[in-house]
Parts: C-alpha cells; sequence; structure tokens
C-alpha cells in the first residue's frame, strides 16, 4: 500500500476515534440533567470552552496564598464559621469511603456515585426554606441564578452583597435535583477542611471565573451526614451575613 494510503487509512481512524470519544463524552454530559448550561450539543461545546479557564486541582485543599486571596475578598475570608471546637463536628470526621465519581466536566459538576435519596433530598430543599424564613431579612430561596431550574439559598435582594458573592450574583447555596450535591460559597478555611475531611471539592472554575471557596459538598449519606451537611450550610450563611447580622439556626 503506499505511503499515501497509509496516511489516508490512519487518518480515518484517528478520526473515527476521535468521534466516538466525542459522543461518549457528549451522552454523559447530557445525562446530567438539568443546570445552568443547555443540555444538549451547544451546551456542550460550551463546556468545552470552559475548560480553557478551569482547574484539575479541585481536591488539593488549597493552592493559593491565603492571606492574598483573603486580601481581595474581604475582611471575614479567612475566618472560619463552622462549629466551634467544643461542637461534636470539630474536627470534621474524615468521610467514611472513597470520593465520589464526579465526570470531569467543567460544567455542570455533579456526582454519579453515591446520591441522595428522593426522601434525602426533600429534607434538604425543606431545610434551606426552614433557614430563610427563619431569616427573612438577611436570605431568601429562589431559583438558581447560576444553574437554572435549581432551589438555592441567596442573600436578600435588599442587602448589600459581600466581595465573595459578587460572582455569584448573591448566591451562596444550591441544591443540584439530580444527585443532592450542593455548591456553597464557603470562607476559604471552611472551603479548605471540607476538601481535607473528603466532604467536598472545588469547582473547576473555583480560583478562575469563580471565588476559591465556591466549594461542592457531597450528597449526604445518612442522619448524620444530613446533621454535617446542615452546620455547612449555616456556615455559608454566615459568611456571608457576618456584616449584616446574626443567622437564627434551625
Amino acid at each position: 500500500m503506499p505511503i499515501a494510503q497509509y496516511a489516508v487509512a490512519g487518518a480515518a481512524v484517528a478520526l473515527t476515534t476521535l468521534i466516538v470519544i466525542a459522543y461518549r463524552d457528549y451522552s454523559a454530559y447530557c445525562a446530567l440533567g438539568d443546570h445552568g448550561l443547555p443540555g444538549n450539543f451547544k451546551g456542550w461545546c460550551i463546556q468545552l470552552k470552559f475548560t480553557r479557564n478551569s482547574r484539575k486541582d479541585t481536591t488539593v485543599p488549597a493552592p493559593y496564598d491565603l492571606a492574598a486571596e483573603a486580601a481581595l475578598l474581604g475582611p471575614h475570608a479567612d475566618q472560619s464559621f463552622l462549629p466551634p471546637p467544643s461542637s461534636r463536628l470539630l474536627p470534621l470526621p474524615p468521610r467514611d469511603g472513597p470520593r465520589p465519581s464526579i465526570p470531569g466536566f467543567t460544567a455542570p459538576q455533579r456526582q454519579i456515585t453515591d446520591t441522595a435519596s428522593p426522601a434525602m433530598k426533600a429534607r434538604m430543599y425543606a431545610h434551606l426554606e426552614a433557614l430563610t424564613k427563619a431569616n427573612a431579612t438577611l436570605l431568601q430561596y429562589d431559583l438558581s441564578t447560576l444553574e437554572g431550574p435549581v432551589p438555592a439559598l441567596q442573600l436578600h435582594k435588599h442587602q448589600d452583597r459581600p466581595e465573595h458573592l459578587r460572582k455569584t450574583r448573591g448566591e451562596l447555596a444550591h441544591i443540584h435535583p439530580v444527585d443532592g450535591s450542593t455548591h456553597l460559597v464557603l470562607s476559604l478555611p471552611d472551603s479548605r477542611r471540607i476538601i481535607e475531611t473528603r466532604w467536598g471539592q472545588r469547582h473547576r472554575l473555583s480560583g478562575t471565573m469563580l471565588g476559591w471557596g465556591y466549594t461542592l459538598v457531597y450528597a449526604p449519606r445518612n442522619e448524620d451526614e444530613f446533621e454535617l451537611w446542615k452546620d455547612v450550610v449555616a456556615a455559608a450563611a454566615k459568611y456571608s451575613c457576618a456584616d449584616l447580622g446574626e443567622i437564627k439556626l434551625v
């Protein structure tokens, strides 16, 4: 076979392989459910473009200079808002088992193993609503401004946004209905602690298009993990309202 024919055959094989890989990747993207991007070819292409600004070190606790980053985010970015040392939850116990499987898409970020049950997700939604009602002048419960048709906890529209909530347009937490994982904006020490103890990881756009504290917390699998999740949500709320008022816990 002439060299030119070998080259054509090789190119055809490479192209076929690339098409198969792309199709599988696209199918996996579409299977992740509703999110902030279109669940179609256009959305898949958009998230590929985001890859240029993404990071892969999402489970490295703190790949940044804490003092330098905290100075950019305001006076409370270097404080912890997780329960005090007298609480049963500090230090956070390491999460049992390996981290859940997270597909490598820049967006959406979802877990496909260890997902929450429908009953657990209902309790999570109810907790965000109850927390909002208990803090009606500070918080609001609405659809996410980041990920479309998912429930979200936001700073009340009449409150001034702290610096760390500007990139999320005032949103501090939202739950993903498909799996029960939660994105939260945490202080830098709290985000680091969550990652160190394997309860979560950063978003691939954290540190670029999103702040370093933008963290994915894995879905709770049982009652103890649900209580821990509630404390993490409270930490996000306390951080966001640190200069606005005291958060009443529920």
